[in-house]
């Protein structure tokens, strides 16, 4: 069966526009924006680190922020696709890490023994399956960082084997004071900015977000006149079986992944790497590793940039909105850039896209996420000629 899977609808929520659409988020990426500001929504005074990135509408109360997050940018997504969710048997993959987690710290902080079903892992699955008559294969997925691109890959597998036509795949996560606290804890958190890749990298920002893409069968997409933003040709997970936070030092897990999905698109090299890029002293160094691994002495010639700079780490969004920004990539030809850089690393010596956009010639790109547990994952995409 030749089947292809392209994508013909991106809904994004992110701390850059706050809801106002696509294209107010991809201008102010392209335009480096820093969306990295002091937290709001609940007292840091007590935390090391008092910033993250946050959406700034959405003022409802904490468990009403997780529906609107997860509603806003699956309807955003439908209409951009020009597709009715109810006119069709169409898919459904959400990817999380911490689900539901505002309705479970609302419960523990009044003292409560049972958790509330919002806050399960597949609260959201529930939520749109129920709300928009979902009726093909549906399901959550949650691999730690990875959560967002394993959800966009696992729906691109069940068009390309045949389970379905039309599937919609991204991610979600709120921002929490219970998962601040504990990346605080770990002294993961940076105290004023992100500098993915930068000699004085000093750690990650929290974010928050949602994404999603409607993904079609090729000819189901011709047949209605559907836009294409691009296909999708290779995915791959990899475990590195390294250890609970830390990924393999050389990045080994993460090469494996990126190979494997170059392998399955039938290419050798891309024209942007969009890098999972947190800012950590240890994760980018790995990340650089297992870039050269998997490439050669060519990935010294392709752009990586990280935009993780401006958003920060939305957990299980993260890798459903970088999807949208490699792909709104390749559209515009220009690259986003990773802003904060000032001194290169040794460790780090590839060509980051410092600072200022970059126009390019791009027809495809490779989209990278590394999670807790040594989980990898690499999604790739090319233009539709």
């Amino acid at each position: 069966m030749n089947r292809q899977v392209v994508v013909t609808g991106i809904g994004v929520i992110s701390p850059l526009e706050s809801g106002k659409g696509l294209e107010v988020f991809w201008q102010e990426l392209v335009a480096g924006k820093n969306a990295i500001k002091e937290i709001n929504s609940f007292d840091a005074k007590g935390y090391e680190c008092k910033i993250a990135g946050e959406v700034e509408d959405f003022k409802d109360s904490e468990a009403d922020r997780w529906i609107r997050f997860l509603d806003s940018a699956f309807k955003q997504a439908m209409e951009d696709a020009n597709i009715d969710a109810n006119a069709a048997s169409f898919g459904l993959c959400v990817g999380t890490v911490l689900g539901g987690i505002l309705a479970g710290q609302e419960a523990w902080k009044n003292g409560k023994q049972e958790m509330p079903e919002t806050y399960s892992l597949f609260s959201g699955e529930h939520y749109l399956t129920n709300k928009y008559n979902i009726k093909g294969p549906v399901m959550s997925i949650s691999t730690a960082c990875a959560s967002g691109t394993d959800a966009i890959g696992i729906a691109y597998r069940n068009i390309l084997w045949g389970k379905a036509d039309v599937m919609i795949a991204g991610g979600i996560d709120i921002l929490s004071e219970f998962a601040f606290a504990g990346f605080n804890s770990l002294k993961a958190l940076t105290k004023d900015r992100v500098r993915p890749f930068d000699k004085n990298r000093d750690g990650l920002a929290i974010g928050e977000g949602a994404a999603f893409l409607v993904l079609e069968e090729f000819g189901t997409a011709q047949k209605r006149g559907a836009k294409i933003y691009g296909r999708i040709s290779g995915y791959a997970s990899r475990a590195d079986a390294n250890h609970l936070t830390g990924p393999d030092k050389e990045g080994k897990g993460l090469a494996s992944a990126m190979k494997a999905a170059l392998n399955e698109a039938g290419i050798s090299r891309v024209d942007y790497i969009n890098a999972h890029g947190t800012g950590t002293a240890y994760n980018d160094a790995m990340e650089t590793k297992a870039i050269k691994l998997a490439f050669g002495k060519s990935a010294y010639n392709i752009p990586v940039s990280s935009i993780k700079s401006m958003l920060g780490h939305s957990f299980g969004a993260a890798g459903a909105i970088e999807a949208a920004a490699c792909l709104l990539a390749i559209r515009d030809e220009i690259i986003p850039p990773t802003i904060n850089y000032q001194e290169k690393d040794p460790e780090c010596d590839l060509d980051y896209v410092p600072n200022i956009a970059r126009k390019a010639d791009i027809k495809s790109v490779i989209s990278l996420s590394a999670g807790f547990g040594g989980q990898n994952a690499a999604l790739l995409f090319e233009m539709v000629s």
